[in-house]
């Protein structure tokens, strides 16, 4: 109750914050996390009266900001997506052709980490896969019948469908290919499930937990034996006593009625376990609806720039003949007998509606949409590029020097409450001067390691609880639900990408010349060193600015500018980088 008190209050503070015109506390993707997180909570009466006021206040802001002017191309340390402030079209509208554009990039990448959850899936019984399989026949049979599109509490609602077995014959759950395919159609079901109801976008969530809760309460649905009729033995018994039948015939009906006492007991016994299997499955299967774009989930949409207003990366353009430029590298667009061609590297690929060209260790998406094409520079889903700027968000909030490093001390305190060696007076203020006076490679390789070291006590856990209760050791209560907020982020957004990591992601490629990079005011030098060895990939990378010295750039670099902080990460001859406003 606390914790939710917390959360509200909250979400009131940063909708203050933005009716007041500051930039809320985390950014408006937080503001909207917290949001959706609050909307599928069953709240108390009088916090769920609190959320109404403060959200209803949030929506007029919303509305009131839609009419206002194009605002100024964004600069780098304050990144905004083209597309953040679209709202979803209405069934009767016709998506805009960068919408539909979004929309295809976001089911590119939603296949890729749609691949990599199902490889985590596919370990022990496979519940969620399971469970998955039996939501998709049991909510497509369901669409079809009359009292659908008005059972929004899904009172009229009976599951038809059990949960397969674990050897199902006309299931393979084994094959990979098998398992990405059930969790993109879930994915897909639940993105079209607003136009299959007149449901609002924010309550798909909602609205999936009741259905799966409804198989999950269903007896039937585990394919156990049927519940034995101990009633009906028992009025036998009693009728055999009443009408004075033999002691063996009443003995043989006792021993019957002990035996099928002992089965049902048994049933119930399995039943209630493998009820609980099935719920720790739903909490998994809850989750990768994070996947979906928002407000449905917790992925935003991806960036999809006007035409002529692309960026080194990133472009949106009319579909012409030619030389297109795509960070390092060059593409060609050509046409042939009224079939559209994209070249790299000296081969072509016909272009349809979407198509992924992989070059070393990176890949080229192209979307096309009528007379529009889009492209876009990613990192290839196994290179670790992203996972390094993940990373190194997180460390620019921990390496924040307001109130006295506030962020880095809290994490070193619940890494204590964790091990159970904590002490408030351990992590006082006191020890920001420590901080100041160390060199900044080595704050930030100590910042890494504590990171590292929490992460592994906590375990995947809530860190939300422990942290409030750090946070009121301290003092500092609101910093810590900030700080449990970036963690749970952190540790959900696995893996990574362009869009997720909040900001406009560069990749370079280093060779034998300094690179510049220029950060609002502030210009970067990049300058690459030999190895001894002569290994370009063992070459060393520093990164400074004039009259300061520079600072070496191993695998990932926080480096704090009054304009933001740029988060430069390496792997071999690959770099990345992107600019976020300073916590």
């Amino acid at each position: 109750m606390e914790h939710l008190a917390d959360l509200v209050d909250l979400y009131e503070y940063r909708v203050e914050d933005l009716a007041a015109g500051r930039t809320p506390k985390g950014g408006k993707r937080a503001l909207l996390q917290l949001r959706a997180f609050l909307i599928q909570t069953r709240l108390p009466g009088p916090l769920a009266k609190r959320f109404r006021q403060a959200d209803a206040r949030f929506r007029a802001l919303r509305q009131s900001l839609t009419p206002s002017p194009p605002p100024e191309p964004p600069s780098l340390d304050l990144p905004t997506p083209a597309l953040e402030n679209l709202e979803e079209p209405t069934p009767t509208q016709k998506p805009s052709p960068l919408r539909a554009i979004a929309l295809k990039v976001w089911r590119l990448l939603a296949e890729r980490e749609a691949k990599a959850r199902a490889k985590d899936l596919l370990a022990g019984r496979r519940e969620e896969l399971r469970l998955i399989h039996a939501f998709l026949q049991n909510y497509l049979e369901y669409r079809e019948k009359e009292t659908f599109k008005r059972d929004f509490n899904l009172s009229r609602f009976h599951p038809t469908h059990p949960i397969p077995s674990l050897s199902d014959s006309l299931m393979d759950l084994e094959d990979p290919k098998v398992a990405e395919a059930l969790v993109m159609e879930f994915l897909e079901t639940a993105l079209h499930l607003p136009k299959d109801l007149p449901l609002p976008p924010e309550e798909t969530r909602t609205y999936i937990r009741r259905f799966l809760n409804r198989i999950l309460e269903w007896d039937d649905a585990y394919g156990l034996p049927p519940k034995r009729d101990l009633m009906s033995l028992k009025k036998a018994l009693e009728e055999a006593k009443h009408l004075g039948a033999s002691a063996l015939e009443i003995a043989r009906l006792e021993e019957r009625l002990r035996k099928e006492a002992q089965e049902e007991r048994r049933r119930e016994l399995l039943l209630e376990e493998e009820r609980r299997r099935f719920r720790v499955a739903l909490e998994k299967v809850i989750a990768l609806l994070n996947l979906l774009p928002t407000p449905q989930g917790e992925t935003p949409w991806p960036r999809v720039p006007e035409p002529g207003q692309g960026e080194e990366s990133l472009l949106t353009l009319p579909l012409r003949p030619g030389r297109i430029p795509l960070g390092p590298l060059t593409l060609t667009l050509s046409q042939v007998e009224g079939t559209w061609h994209l070249g790299l590297g000296g081969e072509d690929y016909v272009l349809e509606d979407t198509l992924v060209i992989p070059w070393e260790d990176l890949e080229v998406l192209a979307v096309r949409e009528g007379d529009l094409l889009h492209l876009r520079l990613e990192a290839r889903s196994g290179l670790r590029l992203y996972e390094l700027l993940a990373e190194g968000r997180m460390l620019a909030l921990l390496l924040s020097p307001n109130q006295d490093y506030v962020y880095l001390r809290l994490l070193r305190a619940l890494s204590a409450r964790l091990k159970g060696e904590f002490s408030p007076q351990a992590f006082g203020p006191e020890l920001a001067e420590k901080y100041r006076q160390a060199p900044w490679e080595a704050l930030q390789d100590f910042a890494r390691k504590v990171l590292e070291l929490a992460l592994k006590r906590l375990g995947g856990a809530d860190p939300t609880p422990l942290l409030k209760e750090v946070g009121q050791a301290l003092g500092q209560e609101r910093e810590a639900l900030v700080l449990a907020e970036a963690l749970r982020e952190y540790l959900g957004r696995r893996p990574p990408t362009r869009e997720t990591l909040g900001g406009e992601v560069h990749l370079l490629s280093i060779g034998a010349e300094p690179l510049a990079l220029k950060v609002g005011q502030t210009v970067l030098s990049l300058r690459p060193r030999n190895a001894p060895s002569g290994d370009p990939q063992e070459d060393v990378l520093y990164v400074g600015q004039a009259g300061e010295v520079p600072q070496r750039l191993k695998d990932l670099l926080v480096y704090r500018l009054p304009e933001g902080t740029v988060i430069l990460a390496r792997e071999g001859r690959r770099l990345a980088y992107l600019v976020m406003a300073n916590p």
